[in-house]
């Protein structure tokens, strides 16, 4: 089964013991030796394990035949990554700061959830892309799925996350058994970031690692960082807004998305993020989204080269659903429509009714659903859909 979550960036080498550099007669800090001898031996054997065999064939071409990885091979890369990302600055944490954090960040609470399976034994949890119920008869040892890489794990004794590297990546034992450890950067700081919460690092992600932030966002959910939240939408409105305009609707799919079992989440702080960010001089968000109300309605384009979403989003949800996001974009449109529309910001708020307005006027239906759920719990509804008789009455309305 082919699971894809999301690239990662490969950049240059962090980290190590550094040879002094007698030329120069620079002293550099050595890198501490904390690995037990015991430990250090095993390592040394897996290492000559790891190595790869060849044998020939008939008409005369190597086949390499890898080493088959166990979770021993994963504890042991993760406790050497602990003691190089320490070395690195990061800061250990609490059993009670990491199930925080993995909460917030990766919504994590119930361990039997579909998204990632615990193994206790082993003391990891794994995240997978795009994981499938079945997969466990699939597969019967998750390190047998030719593409473990693509599988994250959070690790529970050392608090860390991690993407699966090699022991002979990760360190170099010497015939003294003395050692170099090796981190790539971007284990450094996603790991100083999710769980030091160092700005620092989030900065050096947003400029190396945004498939990362991506994943975070986009897969778990994870919008309660501004900067990431700005990063994601800023990216997604321009890709595609060069072309058409109105394409710029396709951020609706960051913020309206279906779980596994098939139910609307909204994503609250994406959101919240759209309207502390809109002004009199830039609604650009706020008028994407009130595009993506009528495709919600309408349907999509039948035109294939002018289609703009995956899966139509007339098909994709319920008429309850539906109404939910409507009420959700309009909570925060109208509001801001009437903060900021005047004479002198015409050119930014041009068009003529809020898009609540607009769709009432051809599905009245959506009022009643709205108001029969008790307005979703958005507190401002209630007086909005009062106010729509300012712009005009809706089609059906009673008259007073």
């Amino acid at each position: 089964m082919k699971r894809v979550l999301f690239f990662v960036i490969a950049i240059s080498i962090l980290g190590g013991c550094k040879n002094k550099q007698n030329n120069d007669n620079i002293v550099q800090k050595k890198q501490e030796q904390m690995l037990s001898i015991k430990l250090i031996e095993e390592i040394k054997q897996h290492l000559k394990d790891q190595k790869r065999i060849q044998s020939d064939e008939d008409d005369g071409e190597f086949i390499e035949h890898p080493y088959h990885l166990t979770s021993r091979d994963l504890e042991l890369a993760s406790i050497v990554m602990f003691e190089g990302l320490k070395n690195n600055g990061f800061k250990s944490i609490t059993d009670d700061s990491f199930y925080q954090r993995i909460k917030k960040v990766f919504g994590i609470e119930n361990l039997k959830s579909h998204h990632y399976k615990m193994n206790v034994t082993m003391s990891y949890i794994t995240l997978f892309g795009n994981q499938r119920e079945d997969y466990k008869k699939m597969v019967k040892n998750e390190f047998e799925d030719p593409l473990y890489y693509d599988n994250y794990f959070l690790l529970r004794k050392e608090h860390l996350f991690f993407g699966f590297q090699l022991l002979d990546d990760l360190i170099k034992v010497n015939k003294d058994n003395s050692y170099t450890i090796n981190i790539e950067p971007y284990h450094i700081h996603r790991n100083k970031y999710l769980f030091n919460n160092d700005k620092a690092s989030l900065a050096w992600l947003l400029n190396n690692d945004k498939g990362f932030l991506s994943m975070l966002l986009q897969r778990y959910s994870y919008d309660k960082e501004s900067k990431i939240d700005k990063m994601m939408l800023d990216s997604l409105y321009k890709e595609n807004t060069q072309a058409n305009p109105v394409r710029g609707q396709y951020i609706a799919d960051l913020f309206f998305i279906k779980d596994s079992y098939n139910k609307l989440q909204i994503r609250k702080n994406l959101l919240k993020y759209v309207e502390e960010n809109t002004s009199a001089t830039d609604n650009h968000f706020i008028y994407a989204l009130g595009y993506f109300i009528f495709t919600l309605y309408d349907g999509d384009t039948k035109d294939p080269s002018y289609k703009i979403f995956d899966e139509d989003p007339s098909k994709k949800f319920t008429d309850v659903e539906k109404a939910e996001i409507v009420a959700n974009i309009a909570n925060i449109e109208n509001p801001a429509i009437e903060k900021y529309k005047s004479p002198a910001s015409s050119d930014v708020w041009n068009l003529p009714g809020s898009s609540l307005y607009n769709l009432s006027v051809s599905h009245p239906e959506v009022i009643k659903i709205i108001e029969q759920h008790n307005y979703f719990g958005l507190p401002k509804m209630k007086e909005i859909i009062a106010k729509l008789q300012e712009e005009a009455p809706p089609t059906g309305a009673d008259p007073e």
